[in-house]
């Protein structure tokens, strides 16, 4: 059983979702500090105040809080949509970059099997 555990935990995939939730964590609290710190004081100052929590309440049920989380929600999602689209530019250029490397060596690569080819076939 400890074998079966042992290679279980030394799997790429658990380690990977262990990073992933490290990151996340981590990644979390930065999503938080620029919505609380710097997004919404900006919305405050163009709308006024963006707590809802609690002015909008009717007889004890307090909706303004399941609003203040639907608007937290969108702009906490537009900060990942917008964090997560820059990573897949920069990724994507760097990709493209290696294949271009790779398709030069490539070619390079045939052009010199073609020149051999045609030395041996003018040597016959």
């Amino acid at each position: 059983m400890w074998q079966e555990f042992k290679s279980f935990i030394l799997r790429g995939n658990v380690i990977d979702l262990a990073v992933a939730v490290v990151i996340g964590a981590a990644f979390s609290k930065i999503v938080t500090a620029l919505v609380e710190n710097i997004i919404m004081p900006s919305i405050a100052l163009i709308f006024g105040n963006t707590d809802f929590t609690s002015e909008w309440a009717y007889k004890g049920i307090t909706y303004g809080v399941f609003i203040q989380a639907i608007i937290d929600f969108i702009i906490i999602g537009a900060a990942v949509f917008v964090f997560v689209k820059a990573v897949n530019v920069l990724t994507r250029n760097r990709l493209v970059a290696e294949e271009e490397e790779v398709v030069d060596e490539q070619i390079v690569l045939l052009r010199e099997i073609r020149d051999a080819v045609k030395k041996d076939q003018n040597g016959i």
